[in-house]
């Protein structure tokens, strides 16, 4: 799937190619990179309801834990000298304005929108703090995280959005390895000096990990039996209908409460 890459250039000045998938950095070109037979669609959040299960997901639990006035914005940024879009990133979330902007690089798509729809849910669900004075994206505060609440995001999101998928259990070493990963880098390359970085990666992997319903909240492969099973039994407030379904369910049901 070569939309996951992109190509960077090394403080050297030698290429490389990165895989947002799954973090790998590679000297060599990935075997069909840049394909012209590669057609990239702009994710929408229409497209994105009828493809990805985590996306329809997300917005359901923003919804139902939050309201209709919660659901962010989307809007797409060109890349070119736009701070949003640099150092690999492909969108960012605005806590301030509750907006989420999506970069136009070719290898973005509806992972990235389901990325910034966790930080979207973490943020309405008070479990980070959003701070003021931001930089101004659009005439508007963006806001911010500070670094332990970036690493606690983005801890949960690669979670949430299967980047993490191939790593085993939630309660595995290697799981928590990945999630830690990504923890990190966004934390270190948002606040590139931080020195206490491994503290806020510790704290994330401390205070943030997904229990209760959050564990099955995109976990559509599991049976409906299975997850209400698990998830009544972390959580015995939770009834059936807050318990994950399929991504056209959760799209019929986006779309109703959106229209109305």
């Amino acid at each position: 799937m070569m939309a996951s890459w992109s190509e960077h250039q090394s403080s050297s000045g030698r290429t490389y190619y990165y895989d947002r998938v799954s973090g790998r950095s590679v000297w060599e070109r990935p075997v069909g990179f840049a394909s012209t037979d590669y057609k990239h669609v702009r994710p929408s959040l229409d497209h994105c309801l009828d493809e990805s299960p985590q996306v329809a997901s997300l917005l359901n639990a923003i919804l139902k834990h939050c309201g209709h006035a919660a659901v962010p914005g989307i809007y797409t940024r060109a890349i070119a000298g736009d701070p949003l879009c640099e150092g690999g990133r492909g969108g960012a979330f605005c806590c301030k304005s509750n907006r989420i902007y999506i970069c136009a690089h070719t290898w973005v798509g509806c992972r990235e929108v389901a990325y910034e729809l966790s930080h979207a849910l973490n943020v309405c669900r008070g479990l980070v703090h959003c701070s003021s004075k931001g930089m101004q994206v659009d005439g508007r505060d963006c806001g911010y995280l500070g670094p332990p609440d970036v690493a606690c995001s983005e801890y949960r999101a690669s979670y949430w959005t299967g980047r993490c998928d191939g790593h085993g259990e939630l309660e595995s070493g290697s799981m928590r390895r990945c999630m830690q990963w990504h923890a990190r880098w966004a934390t270190q390359s948002c606040f590139p000096g931080d020195e206490n970085l491994e503290a806020h990666v510790r704290w994330a992997q401390h205070s943030c990990h997904p229990r209760g319903s959050d564990v099955f909240l995109t976990r559509g492969t599991l049976s409906a039996s299975k997850a209400v099973a698990h998830a009544v039994a972390a959580d015995s407030s939770l009834s059936v209908e807050s318990t994950p379904r399929t991504a056209g369910r959760f799209a019929e049901q986006a779309h109703r409460w959106s229209e109305g």
